[in-house]
């Protein structure tokens, strides 16, 4: 039994944190704290704490940890920095086993590089629209119809992951919001690739011993689609891809909150001790 700590679990991620660890047969939740709620427990008794807290709130509470307690980041503040290993499973699953500090993934970023990894260093020209539900942008479901585009071109903090992750430059993003709906991203890719390969193959190749990830044909007499409803509330992704000449479209989906986020933050912490990397989520 790993005994945890999750810092900011009255928020965003930390909820959906919450409720997965609670449920998973090897954790035990000792120290909690938010500012909604105040702390409870003993900091220093955690061996691993979740630090699941706004833009550049992080740093404050790692002066409080020891150097032995393992942290997970969900947050964009050390993700590409020294000593940090980047935590997304399918990319870095031998470094996440061995570290000690975690940058889990922002949610875009996920979906995203999860569309492009097994073609990294093969695409160019590359593009992308990403659509989500309004808690994509941190915020609560609205009542009446919007859609509304934000932070688009070369705004949004999250490409410079995406970049260094794919070895890309120069990245066009434009990310959508869904007012009336609540969680999911679909993000759509558009690419440059000059292979022969059969991509269908060559991605389901790539991806068997990924349990999280499933690849689709994409046919819509059979139903066998991308949408979030297949990847809602799970940490799954799901992945279509077709050819056009030279270019290609990519599909992926992903429940923003749990794959993009508290999911995977529970993916990394298996790995990171020892249990199947499905443990608490399937």
């Amino acid at each position: 039994m790993v005994k945890v700590g999750v810092i900011g679990h009255t928020g965003r991620l930390g909820k959906p944190l919450v409720e997965i660890l609670k449920d998973h047969p090897n954790t035990e939740i000792i120290f909690t704290e938010s500012r909604k709620e105040g702390s409870k427990g003993n900091l220093s008794d955690a061996e691993l704490v979740f630090l699941s807290l706004p833009y550049g709130e992080s740093e404050q509470y790692l002066s409080r940890l020891s150097p032995n307690q393992r942290v997970i980041d969900l947050s964009v503040d050390h993700r590409g920095k020294d000593g940090w290993v980047y935590g997304l499973p399918e990319m870095n699953k031998e470094e996440i086993k061995k570290a000690q500090r975690i940058a889990n993934p922002g949610c875009y970023a996920t979906s995203i590089i999860l569309g492009l990894l097994p073609l990294k260093g093969r695409v160019s020209d590359v593009n992308v629209s990403s659509t989500s539900g309004i808690s994509g942008a941190g915020e609560e479901v609205k009542p009446d119809d919007n859609f509304y585009v934000y932070k688009h071109g070369r705004q949004h903090p999250q490409i410079a992951e995406i970049e260094k992750s794919l070895g890309l430059e120069n990245l066009l993003f434009v990310p959508q919001c869904i007012e009336t709906s609540d969680r999911g991203i679909v993000s759509t890719v558009f690419a440059t690739f000059r292979g022969k390969e059969d991509l269908l193959e060559l991605y389901k190749d790539f991806y068997k011993s990924s349990v999280f990830v499933d690849i689709i044909s994409g046919d819509i007499e059979t139903k066998k689609v991308v949408e979030t409803k297949n990847v809602v509330r799970t940490n799954k992704c799901s992945i279509n891809i077709s050819r056009y000449d030279d270019r290609i479209i990519v599909i992926s989906a992903i429940d923003n909150l749990i794959k993009g986020g508290s999911g995977q933050a529970v993916q990394n912490f298996n790995l990171m001790c020892g249990f199947d990397e499905k443990t608490g989520l399937l």
